[in-house]
């Protein structure tokens, strides 16, 4: 069986890209209203934010595949899972974030006491829990916190998937985070404690759990199938019931989230468009073409440098927007900024990457 997933890879450009748009949108929203193709631009890049929840699914994959049976390998030990994945994150992460902090520092983006406090809370990944802070020097770097959250917790998960089936221990934590959310929710009416706690864990476990969950659900369920095809699965390894189950989520979820999702409560609507994300993700797994293009080595190097992209890209079209506002029309200024700042982030990204290679070359 494959060691790499090439079909992730391209599912993981293609979240990516999204992410990168919906900030594109942010920095600019008149761009996505004043366009040539009307208001339904800016509609469609402002939900671009569903990469994160991609992403998420993929990383709870990715997580669990090695461990997955048959042939999977035992956990490692808890200590030393801790170190390995921290050691892969951190590196990249305090480079952009003494990056960025630097350019804040010399721009006076804000007082040096708040940048500190900021810049604080994110070395420790803690940001997401303090609101006022979420979203100070970077946005986008709020995902690390919850990332680091899953980190700590997958230990514990593994052992729950591996005790009971895919199907119960996903069941379970599905429960578990969107049940807490819906009793926070409705507590949120009737208490301001209540509605911080709901607003807040949004960003946090274990609201965010069901989106990692499914995704390790998914590779366990099918390793085991991959490993042992069946007539009339697909080449993917994937069975065509599947393939039909993700086309059914994805076009029963997406309409209604459409049509139904500002009207909507918020627990119901993420549980809509993330039914539509991982089933749009599940499709495009299932289909063999998403493989043959993951294996492309432009492919392959624009998903291993995701990663820095992430972290790098939001600060650069954020500072690109205030060089061209009110200089040239919002479409226009949108067209240039996204010209520009898309190959400057991924040159960045390769050379983040290629400096933490080098350092790791040296040990």
């Amino acid at each position: 069986m494959q060691r790499r997933v090439t079909q992730i890879e391209s599912i993981r450009v293609l979240a990516m890209f999204a992410i990168f748009f919906y900030h594109v949108w942010t920095v600019l929203p008149d761009g996505g209203a004043q366009n040539p193709f009307g208001p339904i631009l800016g509609d469609i890049m402002s939900q671009g934010y569903l990469g994160v929840v991609v992403f998420n699914a993929i990383t709870g994959f990715v997580l669990t595949l090695p461990h997955a049976n048959p042939g999977g390998k035992p956990p490692m030990a808890y200590f030393d899972f801790f170190r390995r994945r921290f050691g892969r994150i951190t590196p990249q992460y305090y480079l952009s974030l003494a990056l960025w902090s630097l350019v804040a520092l010399l721009a006076g983006a804000m007082p040096l006491a708040a940048l500190g406090a900021c810049v604080a809370e994110k070395l420790f990944f803690v940001q997401t829990f303090d609101p006022t802070r979420f979203f100070c020097l970077e946005p986008a770097l709020w995902w690390m916190g919850l990332l680091a959250q899953f980190y700590l917790t997958f230990p514990l998960l593994l052992k729950l998937f591996e005790k009971y089936s895919p199907a119960k221990a996903a069941a379970v934590c599905v429960g578990a985070g969107w049940g807490l959310w819906l009793i926070l929710s409705l507590l949120a009416k009737v208490s301001d404690t209540a509605a911080l706690f709901d607003y807040m864990l949004y960003f946090n476990l274990p609201y965010r759990l069901p989106e990692f969950a499914l995704g390790m659900a998914f590779a366990m369920a099918w390793k085991a199938r991959a490993a042992a095809p069946r007539q009339g699965d697909l080449e993917t390894g994937v069975p065509t019931t599947w393939l039909i189950g993700f086309l059914a989520a994805t076009y029963a979820a997406l309409p209604l989230a459409i049509v139904f999702k500002s009207a909507l409560p918020a627990l119901l609507a993420h549980m809509l468009l993330t039914v539509a994300c991982l089933g749009l993700a599940g499709t495009l797994f299932v289909w063999p073409a998403m493989a043959r293009i993951g294996a492309k080595p432009a492919v392959a190097l624009a998903a291993a440098t995701s990663y820095s992209f992430y972290l790098l890209h939001q600060p650069i079209l954020g500072y690109g927007a205030d060089l061209l506002r009110g200089h040239l029309h919002p479409f226009a200024a949108m067209c240039l900024l996204t010209v520009v700042s898309l190959p400057l982030s991924y040159y960045l990204s390769r050379v983040q990457d290629d400096l933490v290679a080098r350092f790791d070359a040296k040990k």
